[in-house]
């Protein structure tokens, strides 16, 4: 075991916190740079907006486009953080005040090299704070992990939109089928998001949009997300069409909720077994119980493992003084497998 003597308190750049640094990438053999953006950013998801353009100064961009990425970055993150406790097409200015709560503890950082990019920090409740001591439990047949801060359902919303995006519309290079927009809407993309997208590729003098995520080191980093998720400025008219089908898409009749496993629980000898889904309803974060069998139970607690998201259809139970059920699930699959490929996980 190796010991480093730390001071009481040292302020980050002082002589004294570049030295406990240092020591410290030299024993994880890791950067310096990381490893002190690594304990900066112990409980703050940070992500990394870049707008491209090689023919303008390497760390600039026109003044009128940078005021874009700021207003769009705005924008996007406005809407996720509504989508994000209730997907919908079309929000309509009907935002959620939950939501523009999280948005207003978001910070900018400074920007940083590579053709203009600009860091959104989202800090993350500090609760928290006690993750990853008590992450992990097994308890006989129940084994439980951190619940999701809902900062962190925000920005894993961004980058999964952002990646249902890429993926389902950018990619195919077609134009965008009213059915690919069930699959956008589970993954928290609406109008608004996919305006403020085009929003910053419609400056003439940006060539691509991109966005680099960073996960909080104090927590499990979401499984199935692409640290990095470019969108190309030939993109914008696939993603003005997106727009135009998301303004008139009907709202999907079946119950569907998405969120990360938190617990399993399994009896010995039984057939069936459940999961707890955090997810969010009628405005607040609440578990619902789905039933599975035996066999569903092995993935499920990899899924939980990995802070994976998943989707989760079919009929709630209400029963007064008991947690809400879902005893009968249509299907649940992995909300990535929804746009990443066709195959949906456990359905049915």
């Amino acid at each position: 075991m190796t010991t480093i003597v730390v001071p009481a308190s040292m302020q980050p750049g002082s002589i004294e916190w570049r030295s406990v640094v240092e020591r410290l990438a030299a024993f994880e053999r890791r950067s310096v740079d990381e490893v002190a953006g690594r304990i900066q950013h112990l409980l703050t998801d940070v992500t990394r907006l870049r707008a491209a353009d090689d023919l303008v100064i390497r760390g600039s961009i026109p003044l009128a486009a940078g005021v874009g990425l700021v207003s769009a970055a705005h924008k996007m993150l406005r809407a996720i953080a509504t989508t994000a406790l209730r997907p919908r097409a079309h929000i309509a200015g009907n935002f959620s005040r939950l939501g523009d709560q999280i948005v207003e503890r978001a910070r900018l950082g400074h920007t940083e090299e590579g053709s203009y990019v600009l860091p959104v920090l989202v800090p993350l409740t500090e609760e928290t704070s006690e993750g990853p001591a008590h992450f992990w439990t097994e308890e006989g047949e129940v084994t439980r992990v951190a619940p999701e801060p809902p900062e962190r359902r925000v920005t894993r919303t961004l980058a999964q939109a952002l990646t249902a995006v890429e993926t389902r519309i950018v990619q195919p290079a077609r134009d965008p089928r009213p059915s690919d927009m069930h699959d956008l809407i589970a993954a928290g993309v609406s109008r608004e998001f996919v305006l403020a997208v085009r929003e910053v590729l419609d400056d003439p003098s940006v060539t691509t949009f991109e966005a680099r995520f960073g996960w909080a080191s104090g927590l499990t980093s979401p499984a199935a997300v692409p640290d990095t998720v470019p969108v190309p400025a030939t993109a914008t008219d696939l993603l003005t069409r997106t727009a135009r089908l998301l303004s008139t898409a009907k709202r999907d009749s079946r119950g569907t909720f998405t969120g990360p496993i938190v617990e399993v629980r399994h009896l010995p000898n039984d057939p069936y077994g459940e999961v707890a889904l955090q997810t969010i309803r009628r405005g607040r974060q609440v578990e619902i119980r789905v039933r599975l069998t035996e066999q569903q139970l092995d993935p499920a607690h990899e899924w939980m493992r990995t802070a994976r998201t998943i989707v989760v259809e079919g009929p709630i139970l209400r029963t007064p003084g008991r947690p809400l059920r879902v005893d009968q699930p249509e299907s649940i699959y992995p909300l990535d497998e929804s746009y990443l490929s066709p195959a949906k996980g456990l359905a049915e």
